[in-house]
């Protein structure tokens, strides 16, 4: 057992084994110590699907999830090292919180196995940029759904973290649904009012920081881009990204909104470790 990790198993499943490398649905639920719910701040709410290969979760609730099968229910309490940390989330979760996450195991899968259930309704916008040490800057990923879901997902470097290993923050944002619906259609429009701008993905190349952080480099002397991907039905309608500092997307609609809803969940961070991220890129 991982130190740091309590598992109690209140049923034991007869189905398949969730193994390191499989592909794991379950429905999970986040508690704090206290008693007050907490779930994961993310879509797809107590639903969740996680690669038990890759860093999809906190560390203590995928390690907690091995060894459970199909059918089964697990309580896994959660040492703060290897929850949110220190710096937990800002307005959910505190900080050096102890989690208590209730795990029913729905099925396991392999990888690139993906069922309609999988797929939400609606139209959803993904925007990602990438961060590191050396940049000063988090990593983050914007989402919004037409189903009224909205949020993002960071991760900020720390110092002798690697990506792998650094505490990612998911806060949910409130959003009217019509101004997610335009946001959206906003987005999409982008490649029809700055063709020359939104570079397809044949003329990007990926790479990371000294830390391991992803992010994307493109276009004419290879700056770093924000990402943007609009899909419908696991069928990508724009999948493009623009050079971060493009007159083009900073003055955009989509930019626009989404970079004050950003720099307040950057803005709480500062000044909770040494070497936090700057906020550039992000207007007043």
């Amino acid at each position: 057992m991982t130190k740091g990790i309590e598992i109690e198993d209140k049923s034991i499943g007869t189905g398949d084994e969730a193994l390191r490398g499989k592909i794991v649905v379950a429905n999970v639920r986040m508690f704090l110590h206290h008693g007050t719910e907490v779930t994961y701040p993310t879509p797809p709410g107590p639903r969740m699907t996680i690669d038990l290969g890759r860093r999809d979760c906190i560390p203590g609730l995928q390690s907690g999830i091995e060894g459970m099968r199909v059918g089964g229910v697990r309580t896994i309490v959660i040492s703060p090292h290897l929850a949110y940390g220190e710096s937990g989330v800002p307005g959910k979760i505190p900080p050096n919180a102890l989690l208590r996450c209730e795990v029913e195991l729905l099925e396991v899968r392999e990888r690139g196995v993906v069922r309609p259930e999988d797929i939400p309704p609606g139209k959803h916008l993904q925007v990602s940029s990438g961060g590191g040490a050396t940049r000063g800057l988090p990593w983050w990923q914007f989402f919004a759904s037409e189903d009224g879901r909205c949020g993002v997902s960071f991760v900020r470097p720390l110092p002798g973290l690697r990506w792998r290993n650094t505490p990612r923050k998911g806060v949910s944002i409130q959003l009217p649904q019509n101004e997610i619906t335009a946001l959206i259609q906003s987005a999409i429009e982008l490649q029809t009012k700055f063709p020359l701008d939104c570079l397809p993905y044949k003329k990007l190349w990926a790479g990371t920081t000294e830390q391991g952080f992803p992010f994307t480099y493109g276009g004419e002397g290879d700056k770093p881009c924000v990402t943007i991907t609009v899909y419908e039905q696991g069928r990508a309608l724009c999948d493009f990204a623009m050079q971060e500092d493009s007159p083009a997307l900073l003055g955009s609609e989509p930019f626009r909104t989404i970079s004050p809803l950003l720099k307040p969940q950057f803005d709480s961070e500062i000044g909770t470790t040494p070497n936090t991220h700057q906020t550039r890129r992000l207007p007043d």
